[in-house]
């Protein structure tokens, strides 16, 4: 963890709205490195220990990927959707900037769900999904990336497969990060806490996914634009092949 992140935390729970919230990140990791772990079957397969107490990197861990860095990250980032509703998350502390993202055409529901257990929150944004916008506009298909600076500009993103697009990227631009590392980002190949067929997808979700890997081709020439460097930790993600590689972690 950051030596900032607790005391980041400690303010922004004092403030009353989420906007204030918000802009209290804005820029307070600048020039760090975002390190964002997704859930994806390669993250098991590094040596995470190595980004421990590193000053030089925010870490944002994605949903389930909190169960294997734990307290080491900065930020998790949530959403209700393959969520237990009723054991949630065990933290080993509450240092860690708990960020969800509600769909907008769920919010009240979404919200049930966190008050049973009920589960730490301290900063959530509703989604912008159907039938606020059709399919067409999502980021993934539409590749309208200019969307990922929304959370820098208002309290609210945008839909886009997978949550990356619509939390972990735009906390990591809110917070200042420009250079970015994805660990477990592995586009389409499972998660590596399922035990079932990891090829069995829904046709829905099969389409979103495929849609999200041609539209790399303009991710990676929308980072060059705005100067964002994504590196990608991961043997089987399919992106674009211009995005940088990386084998060792030691490389961040």
């Amino acid at each position: 963890m950051n030596s900032i992140t607790k005391k980041l935390k400690q303010h922004i729970v004092s403030l009353d709205s989420v906007e204030e919230r918000l802009n209290h990140l804005k820029d307070k990791y600048k020039n760090k490195t975002a390190v964002i772990l997704a859930p994806g079957p390669t993250l098991k397969t590094y040596d995470l220990n190595t980004l421990s107490n590193r000053d030089d990197i925010v870490i944002l861990a994605i949903k389930q990927a909190y169960d294997i860095i734990k307290g080491q990250a900065d930020f998790h980032i949530m959403n209700t959707y393959n969520f237990d509703k009723y054991k949630g998350y065990e933290y080993e502390h509450l240092n860690s900037i708990i960020f969800y993202g509600l769909s907008k055409s769920y919010v009240r529901d979404q919200m049930q769900k966190l008050a049973i257990k009920p589960h730490p929150c301290d900063i959530w944004v509703p989604v912008v999904n159907p039938p606020y916008i059709t399919y067409e506009q999502c980021m993934h298909k539409s590749a309208d990336f200019d969307k990922l600076f929304m959370l820098s500009n208002e309290p609210q993103t945008w839909w886009g497969t997978s949550i990356l697009y619509e939390q972990a990227i735009p906390m990591a631009l809110l917070i200042g990060c420009k250079k970015i590392t994805t660990i477990g980002w592995d586009l389409g190949t499972g998660h590596f806490y399922k035990d079932k067929d990891v090829n069995f997808k829904p046709t829905a979700e099969v389409k979103e996914t495929n849609e999200s890997i041609l539209t790399t081709k303009e991710l990676y020439n929308w980072c060059v634009r705005n100067k964002i460097e994504i590196n990608i930790a991961s043997k089987t993600n399919p992106a674009d092949s211009r995005f940088n590689r990386i084998n060792n972690l030691n490389e961040i």
